[in-house]
């Protein structure tokens, strides 16, 4: 379970250069999250990349229902306060702090590839790279050998 913003909902319906990683993350994890903000993010960006040419409205209808059919289930409830506070403390967008909100909320992480939430949220928010990853292995520290003296049978002074 993680919760996904908008970009990497549009990488995933609309092929771009983020669409195998999406892809990637969908197939590693495919209980997506989000706030129910996310239809009016990934409908909007439809419809700007419908605008600039990119492909026609039936495709962009088509897009929406894959988007939508995938994460009907998966909206949640976001606290507004706790966003409107969240955006304040990491100078975020209210719209991008909702996303922030629901996976602290929920204890999950959020994949996004905006650098903004990137940087200002590090304790929840991952790259696709980030979250494909392997984890890291734990640093081992790693002591020096103990030598220890030990007394030879005989040597002991004794009455």
């Amino acid at each position: 379970m993680i919760v996904v913003d908008a970009n990497i909902v549009i990488s995933l319906v609309y092929r771009m250069a983020g669409t195998e990683s999406a892809r990637a993350v969908h197939a590693q994890d495919d209980l997506w999250l989000v706030p129910s903000l996310w239809r009016y993010e990934v409908l909007n960006a439809l419809l700007n990349l419908f605008r600039s040419g990119c492909f026609d409205l039936a495709s962009a209808e088509a897009m929406w229902r894959i988007a939508d059919e995938l994460l009907d289930s998966g909206v949640r409830a976001v606290d507004p306060v706790e966003t409107l506070s969240t955006a304040q403390a990491t100078r975020l967008t209210a719209y991008d702090a909702t996303y922030v909100v629901l996976a602290r909320s929920l204890g999950v992480l959020l994949v996004t590839e905006d650098k903004q939430i990137l940087r200002a949220c590090p304790d929840v928010a991952r790259s696709m790279k980030q979250f494909l990853s392997p984890p890291e292995a734990p640093l081992a520290v790693r002591e020096k050998p103990a030598t220890y003296k030990t007394r030879r049978a005989g040597k002991r002074g004794g009455p």
